[in-house]
């Protein structure tokens, strides 16, 4: 038998509101559809834990948080109920700690088990404490750095502020002088590396000659080989025969100096005998009054005469 239209519509309408009740327990930490077991935390600053946050046991979700608010009569108090599967018991002593579970800093409670054998029972509170999260870690790591960062920036504005006590205005010109003709020296070398400037020419000289040493280097090669086989010819020769020539020469150049010194032969006789010399001398003196003579008195040894007739003597 067909259901009739108003029987569709009214199971459609009590799906629909069992399925918006089951989502609304769902999104408050509740599941309809499974046992769980409600447990409490009482914590003094829940560090921005939010409703239907993640129960977490051995980095595992069992639960949900399913209620924040203030112990009544204490401000300073917040109790917090989550709920967790009957599947998982709790052991007595364990603790529900808020922790940062990413580095967008969302809390959740991460139970902590004992070793106890006893577990908690539905409704129990369980010891409740805050981990610091990781930011607070990262921000604890960071001061003493932060604080050194400001220790350094103060001694560097302390060191500028003593250089422009101790550079004077005519200093700091100089200075100023210095750095300008860097920056002149710098542009220069720049305009020298340019295309076509000399370092640039001289680059492309050393290339070109290194190009041309390496498209040669089997000739210079050969004549590095000859230049190596006329040393070695040289240094082969036998140089031994010609000093002792040389010395059997110098030898005898002694024995004929020192027959020389001792008046032995004609240039010892020449050398060490005075009587030629003075004879030379003397035939020299002669000579020389005869020549004188023959100046006075040519007649008296030249005659001669044109017509043959006799002279008459003086």
């Amino acid at each position: 038998m067909n259901l009739k239209t108003e029987a569709k519509i009214g199971i459609i309408v009590l799906s629909t509101i069992a399925l918006v009740i089951w989502g609304i327990n769902y999104l408050k930490g509740r599941n309809v559809l499974k046992r769980s077991d409600v447990y409490y935390a009482v914590y003094n600053d829940v560090a921005g834990l939010k409703m239907s946050g993640s129960v977490i046991l051995s980095g595992f979700k069992v639960g949900m948080i399913n209620n924040i608010e203030f112990m009544e009569g204490h401000l300073d108090k917040v109790i917090v109920a989550f709920v967790v599967s009957s599947s998982y018991e709790i052991p007595k002593n364990s603790v529900a700690q808020i922790y940062s579970s990413d580095l967008l800093g969302n809390k959740v409670i991460r139970i902590i088990p004992s070793a106890e054998k006893d577990v908690y029972q539905y409704g129990d509170t369980l010891v409740g404490s805050i981990d610091p999260d990781m930011m607070t870690k990262i921000q604890n790591q960071i001061a003493p750095l932060v604080e050194s960062t400001n220790h350094a920036v103060l001694g560097i504005d302390t060191l500028v502020t003593s250089i422009n006590q101790v550079l004077d205005p005519e200093t700091q010109k100089k200075l100023q002088l210095a750095i300008g003709n860097l920056e002149s020296t710098t542009a220069s070398i720049s305009k020298q590396l340019s295309p076509g400037g000399k370092l640039d020419r001289t680059f492309e000289s050393l290339q070109a000659f290194t190009q041309m040493l390496d498209e040669n280097k089997d000739k210079l090669s050969s004549a590095f080989a000859n230049i190596e086989s006329i040393s070695d010819s040289i240094a082969s020769a036998k140089l031994s025969g010609a000093i002792s020539n040389i010395n059997a020469t110098f030898a005898q150049s002694q024995i004929l100096l020192e027959k020389i010194n001792n008046g032995e032969g004609s240039i010892g006789l020449l050398a060490t005998n005075d009587s030629l010399y003075n004879n030379l001398v003397s035939a020299s003196g002669n000579l020389s009054d005869l020549l004188l003579d023959m100046n006075e008195h040519p007649k008296r040894y030249v005659h001669f005469s044109i017509f043959g007739r006799k002279e008459k003597k003086d």
